[in-house]
């Protein structure tokens, strides 16, 4: 009899730990895919924010550059260049620092995605209004250096917003294509995926990362049909459209100022 329920303890102990093991593997078969998204949007960031933000602001200064008289040249950009001198350090140093800020964009936008969704294909003008909006009043003020120096100041309003803009919508129709079921985040090998994640591991990319993962995967878990959802959903899209006007009437009063 000892025999027997020693063997039948045994029996138990397995069939618990199978059972453990089966709920990890449930759990993670749930968590993977937003994972995956989530060093997905790191990469689309990054790599949206040095091409748009970091060439495309390189290419408008130059512009910007050609449009202004002389008096410009030498002089210190707000953003610690100098206007007029175009060098490989600091294209670099421009595309690193626009990649990061990249990066912290597009997390922003996996983020608020999930409560975006009664915004169907509109999502993506959306954000290229929100983006350029909020982008542009924190780019545009009165007391730097470059919109006063920089001529035409409604030239560089508009470039500066444009470029924002740019990257608001590119990285929103990216990080939904790569949101979508099978899209290329779920083939992908993390050798690849893996990596991204180290730097989601940093304040304030932290913060983020764990609020995209919680959010993201409570709306795939089927929670966002639940009333409490659909409450915390209203004023998450409440709190964008008041960050929006209240960009929008800064970046009005800082281009009347300056034109």
């Amino acid at each position: 009899m000892r025999v027997v329920g020693d063997a039948g303890l045994e029996q138990g102990v397995a069939t618990g730990g199978e059972t453990g093991t089966s709920a990890r593997s449930r759990w993670w078969r749930g968590l993977e895919p937003v994972v995956r998204l989530l060093s997905a949007t790191v990469l689309i960031g990054a790599a949206t924010g040095a091409v748009i933000g970091g060439i495309g602001g390189r290419l408008a200064m130059r512009v910007l550059f050609l449009t202004s008289d002389s008096t410009v040249k030498g002089v210190t950009s707000d953003d610690g260049f100098e206007i007029g001198r175009f060098t490989l350090s600091d294209t670099a140093g421009l595309v690193v620092l626009t990649a990061v800020i990249g990066v912290v964009a597009a997390l922003l936008y996996l983020v608020a995605r999930p409560f975006l969704a009664p915004l169907g294909s509109a999502v993506v003008p959306a954000m290229a209004a929100f983006y350029g909006v909020l982008g542009g009043a924190m780019m545009v003020h009165r007391d730097g250096i470059d919109f006063k120096v920089l001529k035409p100041a409604a030239l560089a309003i508009a470039l500066f917003v444009a470029i924002c803009a740019a990257f608001g919508a590119v990285s929103a129709r990216l990080v939904n294509s790569a949101a979508t079921e099978g899209g290329w985040p779920q083939r992908r090998s993390w050798w690849l995926l893996g990596p991204p994640l180290i730097l989601v591991l940093i304040p304030p990319f932290v913060v983020l990362a764990f609020a995209a993962v919680a959010f993201n995967w409570l709306a795939t878990a089927g929670r966002s049909q639940t009333s409490r959802w659909h409450v915390i959903q209203a004023s998450a899209l409440a709190v964008m459209s008041g960050l929006f006007v209240l960009g929008a009437v800064d970046l009005a009063r800082d281009t009347a100022a300056l034109t």
